[in-house]
């Protein structure tokens, strides 16, 4: 019983750490991230909804560099439930998201357009030294490639479809840290690293109605990603497992968006967002190299259940084209948070606000940039089972800054 309590421990770490994955939830750029995600009407409609690729007029090639900074901070107190070890106070966490990545767009015919996107997601988190939750939580790190070709067909001028395939590369490296203080068993840290290639897709339509209105939607599928790779256990005696694997999904999400122009100038877009992060109800784990009390060990299978939620997320923002060379835009989203409290250290919910101003620089190249910043609503954090009991609240916020460059030929 002891040995699966730590393995749901261990996997919680992965399991929200990978939630950055999913480059929508807020910390891509906030152009297309937050304000009209299934109706962009430039290259990286690649990505986020592939028949909007229908509306470039010309080939485009645009680079987008996105970060964000995550910081969470703890108050509460964690009582390890073998030993009795307490601890109080406070920790911190600082998480961050670097998000470069590459689209092209080119119209065949005046039906056709094909896009491709290179998109990647790197992200990093630190825990304090000595964190009263470094039994809980963990440090770090994960890269994500996505290579995205696609392709937009405009049926009639009113509708267009698209489709598009998501070939995925996924790396992790999770170092938790195991210890008993008060049976002068020292903390001890693991190296769990993994990687795996996996093939989703989406689907996307485009309906223009008339010349002010565009309406978007776009499904993209999970992905299910095999990982293998190695557990090392870098205690006395070090333990080595090259048996280390399990099965994760990213999930699937289902985009609506409408854009309406009100006047030549002044628009305004509504999206809706459903996450189905419930996909992550119980994961089969093997091969950890680990500890329990003294003794280093490989836990050969475990069945761990989780308990995380389907989530929307809706947003309404407003551009306006100050001159035909400025645009300016703002936004604010409702973010709903999908963990659970009573098992793993998770964050509110969570409201969006931002903003971002376009310049055309000359008649083919056009620069963006945007910022936007998370108002997190404090979580009371209860868990009363598995290896270590926590209480207390997590305080959170986040920062995300992008800006981009549109080249048009």
């Amino acid at each position: 019983m002891q040995r699966q309590f730590i393995w749901k421990k261990l996997f919680c770490k992965i399991i929200f750490a990978s939630l950055a994955l999913s480059p929508l939830t807020g910390h891509a750029s906030f152009i297309e991230a937050t304000i009209g995600t299934a109706v962009v009407n430039d290259a990286t409609a690649t990505f986020y909804n592939p028949a909007a690729l229908t509306l470039l007029k010309n080939p485009q090639i645009i680079s987008q560099g996105s970060v964000a900074y995550f910081h969470t901070k703890f108050t509460g107190q964690t009582i390890q439930s073998s030993t009795g070890f307490f601890q109080a106070g406070s920790s911190s966490t600082e998480t961050h998201y670097y998000l470069p990545s590459l689209y092209l767009g080119i119209p065949a015919t005046d039906r056709l357009t094909f896009g491709l996107a290179a998109v990647s997601n790197f992200f990093n988190r630190d825990l304090d030294a000595n964190s009263i939750v470094r039994y809980t939580q963990s440090g770090n790190s994960i890269q994500d490639i996505d290579l995205v070709p696609a392709v937009g067909i405009k049926l009639n001028e009113c509708f267009s479809i698209g489709a598009g395939l998501n070939f995925s590369h996924a790396n992790f490296l999770l170092q938790p840290i195991t210890g008993f203080p008060s049976s002068n068993i020292p903390d001890s840290q693991s190296r769990n690293e993994s990687g795996g290639t996996s093939v989703g897709g989406d689907i996307g339509f485009l309906i223009k109605p008339s010349k002010s209105t565009l309406i978007g939607f776009n499904y993209r599928g999970a992905i299910t990603y095999l990982l293998n790779g190695k557990s090392v256990f870098e205690g006395i005696p070090e333990v080595t497992s090259n048996d280390y694997h399990f099965k994760f999904w990213s999930p699937a999400r289902s985009v609506f968006s409408v854009n309406q122009f009100l006047t030549p100038k002044l628009g305004m877009i509504g999206t809706v967002q459903y996450i189905q992060l419930g996909v992550l109800k119980d994961v089969k784990i093997y091969g950890i190299a680990t500890q329990v009390n003294s003794q280093p060990v490989i836990i050969p299978k475990a069945n761990v259940p989780f308990h995380l939620n389907n989530v929307w997320l809706f947003t309404l923002g407003s551009y306006y084209k100050v001159t035909s060379k400025w645009v300016i835009r703002v936004a604010g989203s409702y973010n709903q948070s999908p963990g659970n409290p009573h098992y793993q250290i998770s964050n509110g919910d969570g409201f969006i606000l931002g903003g971002s101003t376009g310049y055309e620089i000359c008649k083919n190249i056009l620069i963006d940039g945007s910022y936007a910043h998370a108002f997190i609503r404090n979580q009371t954090i209860d868990i009363t089972t598995g290896r270590n009991l926590v209480s207390g609240v997590n305080n959170s916020y986040r920062d995300a800054f992008s800006l981009k460059l549109t080249f048009n030929f």
